[in-house]
């Protein structure tokens, strides 16, 4: 009768230990949702921020090519126009 008892008592035991460490297992995923959770609402905020900056930001424009300018008239001509431009 004390060997079941003594049997009764380990299986009792081992299974309280399991419990709590599958309790520990269980605390620990909690942890790791909670960052999880955490970070990607970073990732969003980092996301819609980097959009807001991106329509900001303007495309680099070609640069347009110019006539090669072969005497003083055209020179002067080309000059002119240009500053008329701006």
């Amino acid at each position: 009768m004390k060997s079941l008892g003594k049997i009764i008592a380990l299986i009792l035991s081992i299974l309280g230990l399991s419990s709590k460490a599958s309790a520990k297992k269980k605390a620990k995923v909690k942890k790791i949702d909670t960052k999880k959770k955490t970070i990607k609402k970073q990732v969003k905020k980092v996301d819609k921020e980097l959009k807001s900056v991106k329509k900001k930001q303007t495309k680099a424009k070609k640069p347009t090519k110019r006539k090669t300018v072969k005497s003083s008239k055209e020179a002067e001509k080309f000059l002119k126009d240009f500053a008329k431009k701006k």
